[in-house]
């Protein structure tokens, strides 16, 4: 998959040099990860002998993007990032491999699963409705038939699937946005905490990053025309469905609006555009992927009414389903004037330093007051992101999926659960804080001629 080089920054072999850092931290990374793996299971006694296998192969069928990364972006090192990221998350895989309640039940499963499926029998009970948990168990189930029900071998494959999730983000931004900060949003993606953490494991923020990466591909290209848009789109969408349907039904509205919204070539009158054609066929493919999700998500709430007392009603089961298990809190109600924005900055920042409790907790509420930092430096991106709508709908499109997400999981009362769920809205975040900085009119005066006039 290459990703496109600024023009301007074709660099000499020795300026390659210079800007490559993170290949070092890379290397360091991988080999420290081997030397945990290695003690863990010599030392220890622990099965983590499949990543001293694993790793390496996962990394070489990483490559291929790495080396065509290398070649294609000379403006910085994006290679090592993503190399250091990868590396980061199998790290990270060691630690929920023992901190995972949820992913051992899934491994267990899946196991069981597994030999159903090698012997082609796969109208099987997953014990869980699917939607949902017994989804994900399906899943698990088919990653287990190469993995040979490896427990740490699938561990480190939905850590990988993670990992091209963010790959696919990172490319769905690059293909719509291509005069944003990239550097900022490649750092942001790859190296964020979170999203190298909780997506670690076997879980159902690895596959949901994995289909939300492809269907945001899907809607860059179709924002930009390029063929395989639509078809990215649906695919994403329905692998999530089977885990989330909730989730990729946000990020379809999300899409439709900013297509709806995007501006339009002018044409004569009564002239037939390949933009008006393709807006019509977006209506068609949002019209039939919306009613399967939909009728899925009806699935996952249990209940066949989408009115505003069901859809509320749903809300409060899951503020009561959530208010449990040593995280809880008392959460706001999105649907009020007054809740909605305490919901936001609920999901975005908290737990605050004097509500965290546990390392997990302090890890989060640090993640949390750097964000909070990083929005404020970056107000002047994040607003002038208002003129850019119309030209680059993608902007709309992460803005309209954070507004619902809020809604969506405001009355989620549980620390512990806030900080996985988030995973699926972050990239979108950072969508508008990498945004192209916006110089105030005395630093433009101060820019040579070329420069002011960009």
């Amino acid at each position: 998959m290459a990703l496109p080089a600024d023009a301007e920054a074709v660099a000499s072999p020795r300026r390659q040099n210079r800007n490559q850092p993170w290949r070092l931290v890379a290397l360091f990374a991988v080999l420290s990860c081997l030397l945990l793996f290695a003690w863990s299971s010599l030392a220890r006694g622990e099965p983590t002998q499949a990543g001293l296998l694993l790793v390496p192969v996962l990394f070489a069928l990483t490559a291929p993007l790495l080396v065509r990364t290398s070649v294609a972006e000379t403006r910085f090192d994006l290679a090592g990032i993503m190399a250091t990221g990868l590396a980061l998350r199998f790290a990270g895989s060691y630690y929920r491999w023992g901190h995972a309640f949820d992913a051992n039940v899934y491994q267990r499963i899946g196991a069981q699963l597994a030999e159903s499926f090698r012997s082609f029998q796969f109208d099987v009970d997953t014990g869980a409705p699917v939607p949902g948990t017994g989804g994900l168990r399906y899943v698990t189930g088919l990653v287990s038939i190469p993995t040979g029900s490896n427990g740490y071998a699938n561990f480190l494959v939905f850590t990988w699937l993670g990992f091209w999730g963010c790959v696919m983000l990172y490319r769905a931004f690059v293909t719509a946005l291509p005069d944003a900060d990239h550097r900022r949003y490649a750092l942001l993606i790859f190296l964020w905490p979170s999203l190298a953490f909780w997506p670690s494991s076997i879980g159902k923020e690895s596959w949901m990053l994995f289909t939300l990466g492809i269907a945001m591909l899907g809607a860059a290209r179709v924002f930009v025309r390029r063929p395989g848009g639509y078809s990215l789109l649906t695919l994403g969408l329905l692998a999530g469905s089977f885990v989330r349907p909730h989730v990729g039904l946000l990020a379809l509205i999300a899409f439709a609006i900013g297509l709806f919204i995007g501006r339009r070539e002018s044409v004569g009158r009564g002239e037939i555009s390949p933009a008006l054609i393709g807006k019509v066929v977006g209506l068609a493919v949002v019209v039939l992927l919306g009613g399967v999700l939909v009728s899925r998500t009806q699935q996952l709430l249990d209940t066949t009414d989408t009115s505003s007392s069901s859809i509320g009603s749903s809300l409060d089961r899951v503020n009561t389903q959530t208010a449990q298990g040593g995280s809880e809190f008392s959460a706001a109600n999105p649907s009020s004037p007054l809740g909605y924005p305490v919901a936001a900055v609920t999901i975005l920042v908290r737990p605050f330093p004097f509500e965290a409790h546990g390392s997990e907790q302090l890890m989060t509420t640090a993640e949390g007051m750097f964000l909070a930092v990083l929005c404020v430096a970056s107000w002047r991106r994040v607003w002038g992101v208002r003129k850019r709508l119309r030209d680059q709908p993608y902007y709309a499109t992460a803005i309209v999926f954070a507004l619902m997400f809020f809604y969506a999981f405001g009355t989620v009362a549980n620390f512990g659960i806030l900080a996985r769920e988030r995973v699926q809205l972050m990239p979108f975040v950072f969508v508008l804080l990498a945004a192209p900085a916006v110089l105030s009119k005395r630093s433009k005066e101060e820019l040579p001629g070329p420069a002011r006039r960009r």
